[in-house]
């Protein structure tokens, strides 16, 4: 008797609450498909979620909800509340709506391109109407490195990224080439370590990319690889020389790239047609090494976007911008100095130069000198070469002796100049965190060049774009091309 009491107290309700079997009364979705970005596959997603509504005034029954795949979908959803792959009985009061939840993990297939995987998620009314939510994702075959350290010579490729977890060393004695293309997506705080060398050797249409593992989004229109400190960095150990990075992409990390000297007889590093781009702390960290840089992009540092303490280093054509969006306390586009009030310690500049360069920033001095000359009993002038010229600067130019030994022909970045800071560049949008450090077409950095006779391999720019004898000469990384908007 309890039971048959039961059943008609519960039909009693479901013919109270009178839901419609109108043909023409449907559920609405916030979205029609669910599709996921690039995965790596066995790592899960992030959860998606969509809304139902129902926009009639009768409520609405689903008799049933289900993913067709089944237990095999490699989508995971939660329905009103509720986990599983099929479901009974949801009710949706009139004017109301109800979340759905979609996560994915996508089975390796040991392929190297990314593949797609779908699935729908369908609901079937009580008036006998089915509709259904298409949910969709590509995966990415990855090589996965936990915990690596590399010994002896190696050789990453192009045909399947890299998922580090746990950092990556290279071990002294020991060389990790990179070919063109290769990709090294980087877990959380995980660092590449160098105390050998690294060889990277990309080109511009196949740059070797260093970057986050997490390919989701915060917001719809905001990519995590567009935000800082989602790994670790590089660092060039004092065991560690002849390091080479051509065409690399280095961005999002807490740092660039860091790297320490241990013998200025020595050459430390060599970065040409590349990038670091939106870090925590310095872009790029350089302590008494010697180095060789060009046609190269720094830029968006919370630190300095090039930082200088002693060393011989040549930078030419290369673009120091520090436009960082995440906090006003930074440092600026470029610190040099040769004294430490760490350690109270010189550490010498030799020959140390900047030419055809850009140093500027969304404040009115990027460029910062602690540099150590004199005092009243000694003469550190010898520890204190280096030059900058045929740039353009945004700093205090006027406060400058006009005979400084250490710029010549430089163009002062001020507020009325025909472009200043931002307006030198095609795109600086902190919005959507979009930056395209291109010339505009009133860029200040315009024909104010030298030409340096090819050496070394500047006579093509970052894209190459090829710079002749005859000129014009623009300075910075890129050469100006008129484009589109």
């Amino acid at each position: 008797m309890f039971t048959v009491a039961l059943m008609m107290a519960v039909m009693g309700c479901r013919e109270d609450v009178g839901f419609s079997v109108n043909l023409a009364h449907r559920l609405t979705f916030s979205s029609d498909t669910v599709r996921f970005d690039t995965l790596f596959t066995e790592v899960s997603s992030s959860t998606y979620s969509f809304l139902i509504y129902n926009r009639h005034k009768e409520s609405l029954l689903i008799t049933q909800a289900a993913l067709s795949g089944g237990d095999d979908s490699p989508f995971r959803v939660n329905v009103d509340g509720l986990s599983g792959t099929t479901f009974g009985d949801i009710a949706v009061r009139g004017g109301d709506s109800l979340f759905v939840f979609v996560e994915v993990t996508v089975d390796p297939r040991g392929q190297d391109e990314p593949f797609e995987v779908c699935d729908s998620l369908w609901f079937a009314l009580e008036s006998g109407v089915i509709q259904q939510v298409q949910l969709c994702a590509y995966g990415q075959d990855a090589v996965v490195l936990r915990g690596v350290t590399i010994d002896e010579d190696t050789r990453y490729t192009a045909e399947r990224p890299y998922l580090i977890y746990d950092s990556l060393r290279v071990g002294e004695g020991a060389t990790l080439y990179l070919d063109a293309g290769a990709r090294l997506y980087f877990s959380e705080k995980a660092e590449l370590q160098v105390h050998g060398r690294i060889c990277a050797e990309g080109t511009v249409d196949a740059p070797i990319l260093f970057r986050g593992a997490r390919t989701d989004r915060m917001f719809s229109y905001l990519p995590y690889d567009r935000l800082t400190a989602q790994w670790g960095g590089i660092t060039l150990h004092p065991t560690s020389f002849d390091n080479l990075f051509t065409h690399c992409d280095i961005h999002s990390g807490v740092y660039g790239l860091r790297a320490t000297g241990a013998d200025m007889s020595r050459l430390k590093l060599t970065m040409y047609n590349s990038q670091i781009h939106n870090v925590d702390e310095d872009a790029l960290q350089l302590t008494l090494c010697t180095a060789t840089l060009y046609n190269n992009l720094f830029t968006n540092a919370g630190g300095h976007c090039v930082n200088i303490l002693g060393g011989q280093m040549q930078f030419s054509h290369c673009t120091m911008a520090n436009f960082y969006p995440w906090s006003s306390e930074r440092g600026g586009a470029v610190n040099i100095s040769n004294f430490s009030s760490a350690d109270k310690l010189i550490y010498p500049l030799v020959s140390t130069t900047f030419t055809n360069c850009i140093i500027t920033g969304s404040k009115d001095d990027e460029l910062m000198e602690i540099v150590l000359e004199k005092t009243d009993s000694v003469d550190y002038s010898e520890y204190a070469q280096y030059l900058f010229t045929h740039s353009l600067i945004n700093s205090k130019g006027e406060a400058r002796q006009p005979d400084s030994l250490h710029f010549e022909n430089i163009v002062w970045e001020h507020k009325d100049s025909t472009a200043y800071g931002r307006t030198n560049f095609r795109k600086i949008d902190h919005s959507n965190f979009i930056y395209d450090f291109h010339l505009d077409s009133l860029s200040c950095a315009r024909g104010i060049g030298e030409y340096l006779g090819g050496y070394p391999r500047t006579d093509y720019d970052k894209d190459g774009q090829p710079r002749h004898a005859e000129g014009p000469i623009d300075v910075g990384c890129y050469q100006y091309v008129a484009h589109e908007e």
